[in-house]
């Protein structure tokens, strides 16, 4: 063998001890960090009000007792904390989210032809709401708030409506960069998460203290925010939506039911008609990890959705589990038995992306 070959056979040994002692070290490192399992969301639930069944009782203005509030400390004294109440600087956060929405999350949605006067909004919000009892509210008390925010707004191929499914499908719209939920219009936007309710005895308006959170004799008024905000949101709505439902519903509830936000306020607003009209409801149908499958497309309740959608004329589809949303879901519930599986799987792909072959003892980083 001649001193050529004996050093290439040098060098191709030193690459090879190289390699190894890199992936080592790799692995090494690998298994000294620790990491949470991923939460995509803080928040799982809406603070919408849940839709109570509708009685025949008429609509009658209530009668308040009168207290005496006007002396009554304000418990926020300039800060920001936390109270039973309207959330404290609840202003200055509604204006601060509306200049956010327009000049740093959407700027490129933004010109100089639908640019929104932030202060404007707010005190036509608050003109609906200050010195007004809560439970006198009604579905249109929020009409010119919406017809402001949203004057011009219309959502094609990409509106995206939920039902049981908040954290997943939120996740999922990228906050308006993928699909748009009604959360990510302005009009949502700038109050989502917080509490409000007006107070007709209060020097400023508002109740700090406590706001009424089920009005017996007016069930609009629990609904007076967020039923029109999802009324007008399906009317923005056109060609093809989405909503995703969720098929693991326990305790007897159904993946599609007659008292939801969108069976009584989104579905029957959809355009049948005209340039902006819904042309095909897409039905995505998640089951939970570690959860009973309690209904399939085609199924139950899922059928009476298709029926009610045809019969008012759009195309339907139905589709469950869509392999982009099993993704999303294993990323909230890291330790289920079928995210175990997936998580096998792709750690296997991407050792062998990383090594150029499956290396079966990478130990898991969590």
């Amino acid at each position: 063998m001649c001193h050529y070959q004996v050093y290439v056979l040098f060098v191709l040994l030193l690459a090879e001890i190289s390699t190894k002692n890199l992936v080592t070290a790799t692995e090494q490192n690998s298994n000294d960090i620790h990491l949470q399992a991923p939460h995509l969301s803080d928040r799982t639930e809406s603070n919408r009000p849940p839709i109570k069944p509708s009685t025949n009782t008429p609509q009658k203005k209530i009668k308040q007792k009168v207290s005496n509030t006007k002396n009554k400390i304000n418990p926020c004294k300039g800060t920001y904390v936390k109270t039973n109440g309207t959330t404290c600087g609840l202003k200055e956060i509604m204006i601060g989210r509306c200049y956010e929405y327009q000049f740093v999350k959407y700027p490129s949605a933004t010109n100089q032809h639908n640019i929104k006067n932030c202060t404007a909004l707010y005190e036509t919000f608050e003109s609906a709401v200050r010195y007004k009892s809560h439970c006198n509210m009604n579905m249109s008390t929020y009409k010119d708030y919406f017809d402001l925010a949203l004057a011009g707004v219309h959502v094609i191929n990409r509106a995206m409506f939920w039902s049981g499914t908040y954290a997943v499908t939120h996740a999922y719209s990228g906050s308006g960069l993928n699909y748009i939920t009604l959360e990510d219009t302005l009009a949502a936007a700038m109050v989502n998460g917080l509490v409000w309710c007006g107070n007709e005895n209060h020097t400023e308006g508002f109740d700090f203290n406590s706001c009424p959170n089920n009005c017996k004799d007016n069930r609009w008024a629990d609904l007076a925010f967020w039923g029109l905000a999802s009324k007008t949101f399906a009317q923005l709505a056109a060609g093809e939506i989405f909503v995703v439902l969720n098929g693991s519903q326990l305790h007897g509830r159904s993946a599609f039911r007659n008292n939801s936000y969108f069976s009584d306020f989104e579905l029957p607003n959809f355009r049948r008609h005209g340039e902006y009209r819904v042309t095909k409801i897409n039905a995505l149908v998640l089951h939970s990890p570690d959860e009973k499958v309690m209904e399939r497309c085609g199924e139950k309740s899922l059928r009476l959705l298709e029926d009610l959608i045809t019969n008012n004329g759009f195309e339907y589809a139905c589709k469950d589990d869509p392999e982009e949303l099993i993704l999303i879901m294993c990323g909230n519930q890291w330790e289920a038995r079928e995210c175990q599986i997936a998580r096998r799987v792709l750690r296997q792909a991407w050792d062998t992306k990383l090594y150029g072959t499956s290396n079966s003892n990478q130990k898991s980083l969590s």
